[in-house]
């Protein structure tokens, strides 16, 4: 009876080490060739598994996506969480420098780990049911989010005087751009102000004044 159980625990952490194999693989596909042009060989090959391994794991290729973008999501809240480590309902005692935190970390995850903003990018050039699930799921309740630390950043009289969501639009569309274009900001702003720590800087002076 011992060894079945000591053999079922094995079973289920294989399970959820092929699982994380395959969703760190699909983001490094979803994010180079949008949800239409990924391959789920490719996606199996980079993981080390059979294809038919991705249907069992997770089921179809729109099944992937979601979960892909559930997983990304999920470390990315992990990562800025830690700026409020009281709860994002509660009252903090320092809202600016609390968004400020926000900011750092969030410009230093998305340099780390750009494959989020990649795929968000390339799958909201158009409107899809895709979109509509990431808005639903994610993008709404992460503005939620913002907004709440938001009020109290400008009760405090800081921050300019924008709403939420210009905010929310200019922390995903400004954070990941010295990465995603290095090609081309690099050359233009030199590579010392496309580091994730000048850069998180030059974001909170432009959003927090």
């Amino acid at each position: 009876m011992a060894a079945k159980s000591a053999q079922q625990r094995k079973s289920r952490t294989s399970s959820i080490e092929v699982r994380e194999k395959v969703l760190l693989a699909a983001a490094g596909e979803f994010a180079s060739h949008g949800f239409e042009g990924s391959s789920t060989r490719r996606i199996a090959d980079e993981a080390g598994i059979f294809q038919a391994q991705i249907g069992y794991h997770v089921g179809s290729k729109d099944d992937l996506w979601r979960a892909t973008v559930d997983y990304l999501f999920a470390r990315l809240r992990a990562e800025l969480d830690k700026a409020v480590p009281s709860g994002p309902d509660e009252p903090v005692s320092d809202p600016a420098g609390t968004f400020a935190d926000v900011i750092r970390r969030h410009v230093r995850h998305t340099a780390k780990h750009p494959e989020l903003s990649r795929m968000m990018l390339m799958e909201t050039a158009k409107k899809s049911a895709r979109v509509e699930w990431l808005l639903k799921n994610h993008v709404r309740p992460t503005l939620a989010a913002l907004e709440l630390i938001w009020e109290e950043v400008r009760a405090t009289g800081r921050g300019r005087d924008v709403a939420a969501e210009e905010v929310f639009m200019m922390m995903i569309g400004l954070a990941p751009t010295p990465f995603a274009q290095a090609g081309l900001m690099r050359p233009l702003l030199g590579a010392e102000r496309c580091t994730p720590e000048r850069h998180a800087e030059s974001m909170i002076e432009w959003i927090l004044g």
